[in-house]
């Protein structure tokens, strides 16, 4: 029997019951959902371990915070150089640079004034740095000005020299920065002296000495400090303005105390490196 009669003998289908296309159309939808359910789902779930891994990688086993790392300090010391002009020249400038900083932090407001060196120097202009001078040797370096502080002025200077000298001898000081106690016979009458050892705060040796004038009225303080490589540094403050015997007391009490010229003097020392 051919499909046509078929057809013509049972007349056109009945429609059916199941709509398939909707069926189609749903299980799609349905596909769709779970695949973004499960996109989602996986991108909580990174998300939660991000949070749980930063949450906890700042602590230490037993919740206890790792201490932060502190960053190792900046060496800001230098070395006396002076194996060419150029060399010579630098090393008297940071000399000089850490002299006037030192100054600053230890006498707020200080300031630099002009007091002669000699009867001849002519009259320069106050607020003048002082400038190192060195002669192309490490071991004797030298620089001063006057300072003028609350009221109080006097000359200030700095050296820096052998610690022992080669050429002392039988009977002479172990060097001329130490002991504080003297062999008999040195020293000079005209003066009291009081003198301390001790430490700075770097470990390195250091001697505080005052001399007080029993005539003029003079006071000087002088702070020594032992460096490497057979050096000493030198700072030095009186309360006398002028040159040699014209010189006279300006004040009781000289600019700085011994307190501060130590503070100073450290700072400066503790710069230099061996």
């Amino acid at each position: 029997m051919s499909h046509q009669l078929f057809d013509e003998l049972i007349g056109n289908p009945p429609p059916a019951r199941v709509d398939v296309p909707g069926i189609v159309r749903r299980e799609r939808r349905v596909r769709a959902a779970r695949r973004l359910a499960g996109s989602l789902a996986a991108v909580l779930a990174l998300a939660v371990t991000g949070a749980v891994g930063l949450a906890g990688g700042g602590q230490q086993p037993g919740g206890a915070s790792a201490p932060p790392q502190a960053a190792a300090p900046t060496d800001t010391r230098f070395r006396l150089v002076f194996d060419s002009p150029e060399s010579a020249d630098a090393t008297a400038e940071r000399l000089s640079r850490a002299f006037g900083t030192a100054l600053r932090d230890v006498a707020p407001g200080a300031r630099w004034i002009w007091i002669p060196d000699s009867v001849e120097e002519p009259r320069k202009p106050d607020g003048q740095p002082p400038t190192f001078r060195h002669n192309g040797r490490d071991d004797l370096v030298f620089g001063g000005s006057g300072v003028s502080y609350q009221g109080r002025e006097g000359p200030l200077g700095v050296s820096i020299s052998p610690d022992v000298f080669g050429t002392a001898g039988p009977g002479q000081p172990a060097g001329y920065h130490w002991p504080c106690e003297l062999p008999p016979g040195h020293g000079d009458s005209r003066y009291d002296r009081v003198c301390e050892e001790g430490k700075s705060p770097g470990g390195l040796r250091m001697k505080v000495e005052t001399l007080t004038g029993k005539r003029n009225g003079s006071v000087q303080h002088i702070v020594a400090i032992q460096l490497p490589g057979n050096r000493a540094f030198s700072a030095s403050i009186s309360n006398m303005v002028g040159v040699d015997e014209q010189a006279v007391a300006a004040q009781p009490e000289a600019p700085l105390s011994a307190k501060e010229l130590t503070a100073l003097a450290v700072r400066i020392a503790e710069q230099i490196k061996a």
